[in-house]
């Protein structure tokens, strides 16, 4: 079945549907008005596309500046790393400290023990 958008005058379009209504009648031809049909007219699509065209006109306009922003904090971010490396190269301390125990042990014991067996042992004990 083919199928055709008819374009025109409100009054010219309304004679041809009144002119068509027997075949209508019959179920020959069948009309169905743009909007129900679910078709867009052109002047919609051209508002819609512009709209979502200024969106992304806008997007651009952020994004740009946005790109422009990170740039500029890439060149802050490689200035203080410039200044970091510049730090780096600071003398060190050159401070000899001599590290010498002062306090000698000897591997040697002092202590000198004393053992004493004091406990007698009666000789009834031993014999059990």
């Amino acid at each position: 079945m083919l199928m055709y958008l008819l374009n025109g005058e409100k009054k010219a379009l309304e004679s041809v549907i009144k002119e068509q209504r027997i075949r209508i009648g019959r179920g020959l031809i069948s009309i169905t008005p743009v909007s129900e049909a679910g078709l867009v007219s052109e002047e919609d699509v051209e508002k819609a596309l512009e709209s979502k065209q200024k969106v992304i006109d806008e997007l651009s306009v952020e994004n740009e500046s946005q790109k422009k922003e990170i740039d500029e904090l890439k060149a802050k971010l490689a200035e203080l790393d410039s200044h970091v490396d510049d730090a780096k190269d600071v003398q060190e301390d050159n401070k000899n400290v001599e590290q010498t125990d002062t306090k000698e042990v000897s591997a040697e014991d002092d202590k000198a023990a004393v053992v004493q067996d004091e406990k007698k042992v009666s000789a009834s004990k031993s014999k059990k």
